[in-house]
């Protein structure tokens, strides 16, 4: 019987748990916001094209 299994009713078929997600931060070089993906370790600042990582950045 389809459906009928409680626990199949609990799980969302889009689950977005996973998902990447932006994050903006501040480059340490010159102080830009750089949007930083939750799935990246690393990135360049649009500004100055420091490349910086992610235990580097700051969140706000």
């Amino acid at each position: 019987m389809r459906g009928s299994d409680p626990a199949q009713k609990q799980k969302s078929p889009c689950s977005t748990k996973n998902a990447p997600v932006p994050e903006f931060v501040t480059c340490t070089q010159c102080g830009s916001e750089v949007e930083l993906w939750t799935d990246e370790e690393e990135t360049l600042c649009p500004s100055c094209n420091y490349r910086f990582f992610k235990r580097e950045a700051t969140i706000h």
